[in-house]
């Protein structure tokens, strides 16, 4: 028998998760190597929402935990670096949607994307 790898099957991002890791991702795609906790409580301020801290940090360890982010800590600021690119992630949502809601059908999928 051939020796099988063990893929791991990431879980999708909560609402909350995905509003944060878009907010990381735009903060990379504009050049940020790795982004302060405060860097993301900023762009929930300029869109006119808000978040503390600590619930922010508190996503920050779920996403460690779920392996879509890493931290770090240098003193008492908390850097946050993405482990996933926004186009992996849109690959990966896809490919959940494509099973959950078209049963494999990539052209009814594609019907309905047209359709939109």
């Amino acid at each position: 028998m051939a020796n099988k790898k063990k893929t791991e099957k990431r879980k999708l991002l909560t609402p909350k998760e995905h509003e944060i890791m878009l907010k990381l991702w735009t903060l990379e795609e504009s050049g940020s190597k790795q982004s302060k906790v405060r860097d993301i409580l900023e762009l929930f301020k300029a869109d006119g929402s808000s978040m503390a801290y600590t619930t922010l940090a508190t996503f920050i360890k779920i996403l460690v935990a779920k392996k879509y982010a890493s931290s770090t800590k240098n003193g008492v600021i908390i850097f946050i670096k993405s482990k996933i690119s926004r186009q992996d992630y849109a690959n990966l949502a896809m490919k959940y949607a494509l099973a959950d809601y078209f049963a494999g059908d990539k052209d009814k999928m594609i019907e309905t994307i047209k359709a939109l």
